[in-house]
């Protein structure tokens, strides 16, 4: 009897573990289920953000719900190509606006590219035209297509003073130089002509050490530059013509790199799309 009574016991204690995870079971799958409604609502309301926390959420606490989590992954994939085509548009409507901000400020500017040898044109200043700067020490800029600026050091003498770097100071001691740039014949080159030296000497701006903007802000000062060589010193007070065509191209500038940073965004965003289509049932 008591054996009997112990398998009685047995049993009806396994059937009682049995209703308890069945339970169990039912309430995970329930929860489970509540968290992806509520992403659901989030999404239809384009909440994607919140969208996301959920399926998260969902993710982490219940990843043995495999049905509730494949339907979790393609809600998932419905967020990312909602954000994408979202992100398409902001960039579409952004290049429309800088592109005419550009187009209003290129007329200030004339573009150069030679065909057989740049892969990429650059405007520079009329106000700095080569031709009508010649035989002048001054700081020239530039800037590319993809918005990338530069300044250049020309140097023009009766005597070298071999120059690497460039030093701008305010009349309140303020200053500001760029990193030391070694004779290489391409950034830092030199020649003599009729007597005369030249020297160009090129900095790109991140290796400006922030002159461009040093001038940009301090444009209606008295700003003296220095050219800076192992043991000469060529200094001079920078025209106002120079200091606007830096500030105008440090504008151009902005607009063009912010052009390049949305092409390629739509570009990145446009292959996600596709590619996120191919998923959809």
């Amino acid at each position: 009897m008591r054996f009997s009574a112990f398998l009685s016991m047995k049993k009806c204690l396994y059937f009682c573990f049995l209703a308890l995870w069945l339970v169990s079971c039912n309430n995970d799958a329930k929860l489970a289920g509540n968290l992806l409604n509520e992403a659901q609502t989030y999404f239809d309301s384009q909440e994607y953000a919140n969208a996301k926390l959920y399926l998260d959420s969902l993710k982490a606490t219940f990843p043995k719900e495999a049905a509730i989590q494949r339907e979790a992954l393609q809600l998932m994939r419905k967020i990312d190509l909602g954000e994408q085509i979202r992100n398409l548009n902001y960039c579409d409507s952004m290049l429309i606006v800088c592109q005419v901000k550009a187009d209003s400020l290129k007329q200030y500017f004339i573009f150069e590219k030679d065909a057989d040898y740049d892969e990429i044109g650059k405007y520079i200043s009329k106000q700095q035209k080569i031709e009508n700067n010649v035989q002048r020490s001054y700081i020239r800029c530039g800037v590319n297509e993809r918005g990338e600026m530069y300044l250049a050091s020309v140097y023009y003498g009766t005597n070298p003073i071999n120059h690497s770097r460039l030093k701008v100071s305010s009349p309140d001691g303020k200053y500001t130089e760029t990193e030391n740039i070694p004779r290489d014949g391409g950034l830092n080159y030199a020649f003599t002509d009729l007597g005369a030296t030249s020297e160009i000497v090129t900095y790109m701006r991140r290796k400006d050490g922030g002159i461009i903007q040093f001038i940009c802000d301090h444009r209606n000062e008295k700003l003296k530059a220095e050219y800076l060589g192992d043991k000469k010193t060529y200094a001079f007070i920078i025209t106002t013509n120079d200091k606007n065509a830096i500030v105008e191209t440090n504008e151009l500038a902005i607009v063009l790199g912010d052009i390049d940073r949305l092409k390629k965004e739509i570009q990145k965003a446009q292959g996600r799309i596709e590619y996120l289509k191919t998923k959809m049932p």
